[in-house]
């Protein structure tokens, strides 16, 4: 009998201990794992595709700089573009593809009417992928790395 208490004493106690110091050390090892990778880390390109794609008369953007027609510029979509003046993706370069093409523009406007992933052209920006006659366009874009 009192082998048998012993033998529940420790029984009980044992795990207590072994516990303990078991989840010291996986806390100090959690910590080591746990810290913040270095900053040249490869970023990944988020590709939009079958994004629409229009055109606008450009002029006074929301990013507060006129632009011409001429210029290879886009209007991002009100979801994307974010909020504040100048909004957060302001000047920010982009790579737009579609039938073959690719070329790059900038945002320097936000589109009030186009969906997630949607992009507003300048006139001459879509003319470099279609005619005005297509109206709408399908395509893919992404940011580029900056």
């Amino acid at each position: 009998m009192l082998v048998f208490l012993i033998f529940l004493l420790v029984s009980t106690i044992l795990p207590l201990t072994v516990g303990a110091t078991h989840g010291h050390n996986q806390r100090g090892r959690h910590q080591e794992l746990a810290q913040r990778a270095q900053g040249d880390v490869g970023i990944h390109k988020r590709t939009f595709n079958n994004s629409r794609f229009t055109f606008y008369d450009v002029g006074l953007g929301a990013c507060g700089q006129d632009s011409s027609p001429d210029d290879f510029i886009v209007a991002l979509n009100v979801a994307q573009y974010g909020a504040g003046y100048p909004g957060p993706q302001c000047f920010k370069s982009i790579t737009i593809l579609y039938g073959g093409k690719t070329a790059q523009a900038t945002i320097m406007d936000k589109c009030m009417g186009c969906p997630y992933g949607g992009l507003d052209f300048s006139t001459s920006l879509f003319n470099y992928f279609a005619p005005e006659d297509d109206g709408v366009l399908y395509g893919s874009w992404w940011f580029n790395i900056q």
